[in-house]
């Protein structure tokens, strides 16, 4: 396992594979070795073009893959993550509401621990994107205050830390998750498709049925290795 290292380059022929890969530490390169490869980086970056951050070349390209990848676009999500300095909230581990900046809320359950977690997605996240990083937490504050009924003074009062990540902004995810474009259907087996039993592909979008999903990803991974090891 490699820590701090980002993949740039793969040149692949049937059986082969060398990967090009970068140290963020010490900025070296190296090159790794094997004869197969499963590819687990969210569409966004396989989208990438290749002169951007985070962007992976395949020498020779994977051109039917590129066109597979044509058919699925990326959806954006905003998490947000507040800590209290007290659980303020009654025994409601889920809320699902109409709020038009961040209708969901959840909370550890079932570990008990003063943070709530805040989910948008769709135009909501889109809406909140756009009006930039410096205003989410005071969105999210008057949200949950709509959400739980409860005076925004107070949470401001109780408020200890927030923590949130742009996936949209990140270079080595460009997204959140994948979602079939018109004519689309297919694609996310497609795209599962193993190249010569040379590259594999893992990854929420590579699951025809859990698309979008943890356990989508979990389990297209244990689907790879399988078909890596036969």
């Amino acid at each position: 396992m490699r820590l701090g290292t980002v993949a740039n380059v793969v040149q692949w022929s049937k059986g082969s594979v060398a990967i090009e890969c970068r140290s963020t530490e010490t900025l070296t390169t190296a090159n790794l070795r094997a004869s197969a490869v499963i590819v687990t980086v969210p569409i966004g970056v396989l989208k990438a073009p290749r002169e951007q951050e985070g962007a992976i070349r395949f020498e020779p390209a994977l051109r039917e893959k590129q066109t597979i990848l044509e058919r699925l676009e990326t959806g954006h999500v905003v998490k947000i993550a507040l800590r209290f300095r007290e659980r303020f909230w009654e025994e409601r581990n889920f809320v699902h509401s109409s709020d038009p900046f961040l209708p969901t809320w959840w909370t550890t359950a079932p570990v008990r621990s003063p943070i709530l977690v805040g989910w948008a997605g769709g135009h909501a996240a889109d809406a909140l994107l756009a009006e930039g990083p410096s205003t989410l937490v005071d969105r999210a504050l008057d949200s949950l205050s709509r959400v739980w009924r409860v005076p925004r003074r107070r949470l401001d009062a109780l408020l200890a830390g927030s923590f949130t990540h742009d996936w949209q902004r990140d270079p080595f995810s460009r997204g959140a998750y994948s979602y079939a474009a018109v004519g689309g259907h297919t694609a996310h087996a497609a795209l599962a498709r193993p190249v010569q039993r040379t590259i594999f592909f893992a990854g929420e979008a590579t699951s025809s049925d859990q698309t979008g999903t943890v356990a989508g990803a979990i389990e297209s991974g244990f689907r790879a290795a399988r078909e890596a090891m036969k």
